[in-house]
């Protein structure tokens, strides 16, 4: 059984889809050429081996209520490409209560 890392990320001053993708791939190590884009974060997460941390990991989103219509549309978005590229066969599970979203990958 593998250690599964938490990680908090505060969304409660995100105003843009690229401060989400820039507070989620800093938690993650990604290296400074990493797109901000559902494509690249489907290469990280799902296929590994771009990031220092890689799964289980537990991304914790905490200030939702107080982020943009646009942080959230681009988080939901890559949230259902993720899944769409096989997420739930690398153990990727979202879930989300009213003020934290938490983003389980194991595998």
């Amino acid at each position: 059984m593998s250690l599964v890392i938490r990680i908090e990320l505060d969304a409660s001053q995100w105003k843009t889809g690229l401060d989400f993708y820039d507070a989620l791939l800093t938690a993650l190590g990604a290296p400074h050429w990493h797109g901000r884009s559902v494509d690249a974060l489907i290469d990280s997460m799902v296929y590994r081996d771009i990031n220092t941390i890689e799964s289980p990991y537990t991304i914790a989103v905490t200030g939702a209520d107080k982020m943009s219509a646009r942080a959230v549309s681009s988080m939901v978005q890559a949230i259902l490409a993720l899944g769409k590229a096989g997420a739930d066969a690398a153990g990727i599970k979202f879930r989300t209560s009213p003020m934290t979203a938490e983003w389980v990958p194991d595998g």
